[in-house]
């Protein structure tokens, strides 16, 4: 909960100062660009959040890697969290920072799982149905699910819709398991 708490601040500080200086589209990049490599690279965060590796060997350790890659404003900002000892937040720091420019741009991040890759029509189609549910921009992200046998899972903020047939499945073995017939009478 700390944690979260800390990330949203430092990513807000981050918004706001992006607003103010019209780079908001360059730091989004810059932080995607953060959240990819963060969660692709173990061995990095593990680097960051050690106590025994020293602030400067950490802060060389960033610009080497991120120098060529982001923008000033944005390395100049996590070479400050590394001097705040922040460094463990990184990646949430980033995630909270998508979050903010998503909630700002109205965009909603919605999952569709299938069992099969859809083709593009379908897809539009769910876009403009999500749209119109929403208000906003989608961003759908697909998934390909084989143990749903067949249908499709729709999920976007707190919400989701489950038409597979694992779920029919599902469903129908709960009713099997209620006996009505009792032995005897």
């Amino acid at each position: 909960m700390r944690e979260t708490r800390i990330a949203i601040r430092y990513a807000k500080a981050l918004f706001d100062l992006a607003l103010e200086r019209n780079t908001l589209e360059q730091i989004k990049t810059d932080m995607e660009l953060v959240v990819s490599v963060f969660k692709q690279n173990r061995n990095l965060r593990i680097i960051l959040q050690s106590p025994i590796i020293n602030e400067k060997k950490k802060v060389a350790i960033t610009k080497a890697i991120f120098e060529n890659k982001l923008r000033e404003i944005s390395l100049h900002f996590l070479i400050i969290i590394i001097r705040k000892r922040r460094e463990a937040n990184i990646l949430a720091i980033a995630e909270q920072f998508i979050i903010l420019y998503k909630d700002y741009k109205k965009i909603t991040t919605t999952f569709l799982q299938t069992v099969v890759k859809i083709d593009d029509n379908i897809k539009k189609r769910v876009i403009e149905l999500m749209k119109h549910q929403t208000e906003g921009e989608i961003e759908l992200i697909e998934e390909i699910k084989k143990e749903l046998i067949g249908g499709f899972v729709l999920s976007f903020k707190d919400k989701q819709y489950d038409a597979s047939i694992l779920r029919q499945i599902e469903n129908l073995k709960k009713e099997f398991d209620i006996n009505l017939y009792i032995k005897g009478l």
